[in-house]
C-alpha cells in the first residue's frame, strides 16, 4: 500500500523507558551477537533511512530519523554498539533521549563515517554483514563502502534481521496495540462529527486532529470513491461527498516507532458519516479470519483465501494485497501472496485487507490489525 509521506515526523517522539525498557533492546542485542557468532561475522551494520525505512537499526537502537538522513546502528561480536547519523552536532543531545547507545557518531556523509568507525576498531580487514544497505542505501555510499572495504569479507545479512523482527516481544505487540487504539479512535471520531458540508479534505482533517491529539508521530490517510468509474485509493481532494456517496477510508498510525492500519467502508449521510449495512460482507471476512492459523504458509494462506472467495463467486479486488507484517515498518514479512513461504507464527503482527465488489456501494473494503495468537487471530482495530 503506498501512501503519502511527510518530509518531517511530528509529535512524540523520545524514548519511553516505561514501554520499552533498556533490557528490551540488550536482549536483542545478545540474540543478534549469537547469531553472529554462529554465522561467522565479526561485524554486522543495520541501515535505514527517511521516516518510513528505520526498521532494521531502530530495532537495536530505539533512534528513528525524523528527516530524510540515514542512519547504520553497527554490532559488533566483541565491543559495543555504535551509532552513525547523518545529522548534525547540535543535535546530538536530542538525539541521546532516543537511545540507550552511548557510542554515538555524528557526519555529513554516512558512507565515509562508517569506513572511518571501522578503522579505528580495526574491523578492517573482517567478516561483516549487510542489512538494509544493498536495498536502502543511495548508489554513490554504497559503492563508496564496497571499494573502501575491497579486504574485507561482506555477506548479505538482511534474512538475519528480518528472522528477529518478524515475531514481536509482547513489548512490541503491545506497542502496536496502542497504535491501534488511535486508529480505532479516529473511525469513532469520524462517526461522530457532523459537518456543515461533507468534503475530503474536511474528513481527513478531523481524522488528523485526532490522531495528532493522542500525540501520533505520522499518519497516513487515504480514500476512495468506489461509486465512481476507475475508482483508487488516493490522497483526499478538495472534493464533495455527495449524499448516499459510498467512501472507502484507509488509515495507518505511527505511535512510539510501533505502526498499525485500518480500512473502513462508509456511507455519506446529510453532515455525517453512517456505517451501511454490509453483514454479509462480514461475515465472508470473518470466515476468512477462521483461515489465518499459526503454522500455516503465507503462500497457503493467500491460496485458500483465493479458491474460497472463487467457490462463493465472490469478485475480489486484489490490487490492494491481502496484507502483510507489521511493527517498526509498515510493509513487514510476511507478505500474504502466492510467493512467500514464511510459515506464520504465534507472535506475528499482520495487517489483513480484504475488498470486493458490491451491488448498491461499488465496492466494499475491510482492513484491520492482526496479532496472531495460539488460537484465532486477535482483531487490534474495533
Amino acid at each position: 500500500m503506498k501512501t503519502m509521506q511527510p518530509v518531517l515526523k511530528r509529535g512524540r517522539d523520545f524514548w519511553d523507558k516505561v514501554n520499552m525498557p533498556l533490557s528490551e533492546f540488550q536482549k536483542r542485542v545478545e540474540r543478534i551477537k549469537h547469531e553472529l557468532k554462529k554465522a561467522g561475522v565479526e561485524l554486522l551494520l543495520l541501515y535505514g533511512n527517511g521516516v518510513d525505512h528505520y526498521g532494521n537499526p531502530c530495532y537495536i537502537s530505539n533512534y528513528a530519523p525524523t528527516t530524510p538522513g540515514g542512519v547504520i546502528v553497527a554490532i559488533p561480536q566483541e565491543s559495543e554498539v555504535c551509532l552513525i547519523a547523518e545529522t548534525s552536532s547540535r543535535s546530538l543531545p536530542y538525539l541521546k533521549t532516543k537511545t540507550w547507545v552511548e557510542q554515538i557518531r555524528h557526519c555529513k556523509d554516512l558512507s565515509k563515517e562508517c569506513v572511518n568507525y571501522l578503522q579505528e576498531s580495526k574491523l578492517v580487514p573482517s567478516t561483516i554483514g549487510f542489512a538494509g544497505l544493498k536495498l536502502l542505501m543511495p548508489y554513490h555510499q554504497l559503492k563508496f563502502l564496497y571499494d573502501s572495504l575491497a579486504q574485507c569479507k561482506i555477506i548479505d545479512s538482511d534474512h538475519l534481521i528480518q528472522t528477529h523482527r518478524i515475531v514481536k516481544s509482547q513489548r512490541e505487540c503491545d506497542q502496536i496495540r496502542r497504535s491501534a487504539r488511535i486508529v480505532s479512535h479516529a473511525f469513532e471520531i469520524l462517526l461522530e462529527t457532523h459537518h456543515t458540508s461533507m468534503n475530503e479534505l474536511l474528513l481527513e482533517a478531523s481524522m488528523e486532529r485526532s490522531v495528532f491529539l493522542e500525540r501520533a508521530a505520522d499518519c497516513r490517510i487515504l480514500i476512495a470513491k468506489p461509486q465512481d468509474a476507475n475508482w483508487a485509493l488516493r490522497p483526499a481532494e478538495d472534493t464533495n461527498i455527495r449524499p448516499s456517496e459510498s467512501v472507502i477510508i484507509y488509515l495507518a498510525v505511527e505511535f512510539e516507532r510501533y505502526w498499525a492500519e485500518g480500512i473502513r467502508t462508509f456511507q455519506a449521510g446529510d453532515s455525517h458519516l453512517i456505517e451501511p449495512d454490509i453483514e454479509e460482507f462480514k461475515t465472508l471476512y470473518e470466515n476468512i479470519m477462521d483461515m489465518i492459523k499459526p503454522g500455516k504458509k503465507a503462500s497457503v494462506l493467500f491460496e485458500e483465501i483465493t479458491a474460497g472467495l472463487e467457490q462463493k463467486n465472490v469478485c475480489s479486488i486484489s490490487d490492494y494485497g491481502f496484507g502483510q507484517g507489521v511493527g517498526l515498518s509498515l510493509q513487514e514479512y510476511p507478505v500474504i501472496d502466492r510467493e512467500d513461504e514464511t510459515i506464520l507464527s504465534e507472535g506475528m503482527c499482520l495487517t489483513f485487507r480484504f475488498a470486493a465488489k458490491e451491488k448498491t456501494l461499488g465496492a466494499v473494503m475491510l482492513g484491520n490489525t492482526l496479532f496472531l495468537s495460539g488460537k484465532d487471530p486477535e482483531h487490534l482495530i474495533t
